[in-house]
Formats: structure tokens, C-alpha cells, sequence
């Protein structure tokens, strides 16, 4: 879904029918024809047409879009180029590289670690810590996600953009947290 946010702040969001996002800040309001301080395309749709700085942005006064407004905004997107170096290859691998930390965080969190550094503490070579097992196999886990990772990223710097797959296929290829078995 297209979307374009413009912020009180100056700051420009772009979001592309392909789902590639990227943001422009401290720039020029964009010319699309209408007036506005505020305008957001997204989920929802309206334009703030004076931003009162004294008054929160829940209690701006909202204006809907009209057909023209919209037109003038899909087209404003779909001339819209990225920043340089902005693909949606490079944010695929940036999600995925997310999830991987997130996994890795959550995995040491089922082990009773703070963080996975813990774990890379505790687990060391020579390590007296009385749950060394416990993150030998955290650390393990890390290896085996970080090798996925490395060949689905592989897989995306190989595919040209419009034949991305959606980020969930990729994310559905890492191996979830699990849970410890506790014996009784």
C-alpha cells in the first residue's frame, strides 16, 4: 500500500506499492498542489492545514482529503525515488537482521539470561558458570540462526527487486525460539 506521511517536524515518509519505505528529513514541504502544514496517507487519511505549535497533535483540527488530494498524492509516490543505496533488497536484510537479534534475545531470556551476551560469557571455553550448558546451547542456537540468515540474505542480494518475495516468507524460514525442556 502507498503511503506518505508529512510531519510537523519537516520529515518525509514514503511507503511504495512494492512496501519499500523510506523517509527524507528536515525538507521542504512537498508541492502536490494543496495546502497543507501536516498531511497523513496511510491507514488514515487527512491533512492538518495549520500545525498550532501550542497544541498537541491529537487536537489539531483534521481535514479529510478529497479525490483530487489523493490523486495529486499517488502520484507524488509514484515519482518519489529513494534515497542513494535505499532498496528494498537492503531492507529485507535489515528486517531479517532484526528478527535474528530479537530470536537471539528471546532465546536467552527462555535460559534465564538478561541478554545473549550473558550467554557468550557464561558459555566460554574454560567457563565455571553454573548454567554454562544452559548458554553452550543458546550460543548454539545463535550459530545455527546466523547460518540461516547468511543464505536467505544471499538468497535476497541475488533477487531483483520486483521478484522479492513478501519479508513474512523470509522470516518464516528462521527457526523460532524454543522453549527449555525442564525434567521433573
Amino acid at each position: 500500500m502507498n503511503a506518505l506521511v508529512f510531519t510537523e517536524d519537516n520529515n518525509l515518509h514514503i511507503t511504495k506499492p512494492n512496501g519499500l519505505r523510506y523517509q527524507f528529513e528536515n525538507v521542504d514541504k512537498p508541492n502536490l498542489g494543496f495546502d497543507f502544514d501536516v498531511i497523513v496517507y496511510d491507514n488514515e487519511e487527512f491533512k492538518i492545514e495549520k500545525y498550532d505549535d501550542e497544541m498537541p497533535f491529537d487536537e489539531q483540527e483534521r481535514k479529510p482529503l478529497t479525490e483530487t488530494e489523493r490523486n495529486a498524492i499517488e502520484t507524488y509516490i509514484e515519482n518519489s525515488e529513494p534515497p542513494p543505496n535505499t532498496s528494498l533488497n537492503n531492507q529485507h536484510i535489515d528486517e531479517l537482521a532484526r528478527t535474528v537479534y530479537e530470536y537471539l534475545e528471546q532465546q536467552a531470556q527462555q535460559y534465564q539470561f538478561r541478554e545473549f551476551f550473558e550467554c557468550v560469557y557464561a558459555g566460554r571455553e574454560g567457563s565455571n558458570h553454573p548454567f554454562r550448558s544452559d548458554a553452550r546451547v543458546v550460543m548454539e542456537y545463535a550459530d545455527s540462526l546466523n547460518i540461516i540468515q547468511c543464505q536467505i540474505q544471499d538468497e535476497i542480494i541475488a533477487t531483483r527487486e520486483d521478484h522479492l518475495r513478501e519479508m513474512e516468507y523470509y522470516k518464516n524460514q528462521l527457526p523460532e525460539p524454543i522453549s527449555p525442556v525442564i525434567s521433573q
